[in-house]
Parts: C-alpha cells; sequence; structure tokens
C-alpha cells in the first residue's frame, strides 16, 4: 500500500495493521475482553443513574410512597382492631356500640381494599 508523495518523497509503504500481526485467535479474545469491561462500564452508569434518580427524588415523594405502601396495610389493621371491639361489645350486650363497630371496620376494610387498588394502579 503506498500513500501520496507529500514534499517530494516517493510512495512509502504504511505501516502493516497490528490486526495482521496477531493470530485470529488473539483478536477474537482482544475483542471479548473489550466486550466484557463495556458490559462493566454499562452496570457501572447504570448503578449511577439509579443512585442520581434516588438523589433527587424528593422528601415528600418519599413520604407519599411510604403512605400508599403503609396506608392499606394500617386501615386493614384498623379495621380487623375495631371488628374484634364490636365482637366485644356485642358478647357484652351493647348491640347499637357493636353495630356502630362493626360498620367502621367494614368502611376501614373497604377503604384499605380501594387503597391498595389506587396503589398498584387498578
Amino acid at each position: 500500500m503506498t500513500t501520496t508523495p507529500s514534499s517530494g518523497e516517493q510512495g512509502r509503504q504504511l505501516p502493516a495493521s497490528s490486526i495482521l500481526d496477531d493470530s485470529f485467535d488473539d483478536f477474537l479474545a482482544r475483542a471479548e475482553h473489550e466486550l466484557i469491561c463495556r458490559r462493566h462500564e454499562v452496570r457501572t452508569l447504570r448503578r449511577r443513574a439509579r443512585r442520581q434518580r434516588r438523589r433527587e427524588v424528593s422528601l415528600r415523594t418519599r413520604i407519599a410512597r411510604c403512605i400508599g405502601k403503609a396506608g392499606p396495610v394500617g386501615l386493614a389493621a384498623a379495621g380487623t382492631t375495631t371488628f374484634g371491639a364490636g365482637t366485644v361489645l356485642l358478647v357484652a350486650g351493647d348491640a347499637n356500640a357493636a353495630k356502630d363497630a362493626f360498620a367502621l371496620s367494614a368502611a376501614a376494610w373497604g377503604a384499605a381494599n380501594a387503597a391498595h387498588a389506587v396503589s398498584r394502579g387498578r
């Protein structure tokens, strides 16, 4: 291979490519090593991006997410507690208070179900 003569030089030979100096197996080994390095770099960049997104999430958003996850559980627990209290009131003989407690427990369970459905995006 020759180059265009510059400043009066006759055509000179270009240096042989380094790819041609090595065997095909060496070339493949270098290419595989390069691929592994690039995969590692991509993983590192993705990890950095995730961490950056976490840092950018505001405190209000974090609180809202926490409430969104804990809200249905709290409402279900409140419904269960109210149902137990209604059962105790019914056994004690206060039917009107037991009726109100059962209605409140049903409302709490319904709200828990609705909050769970909203948080899952249904």
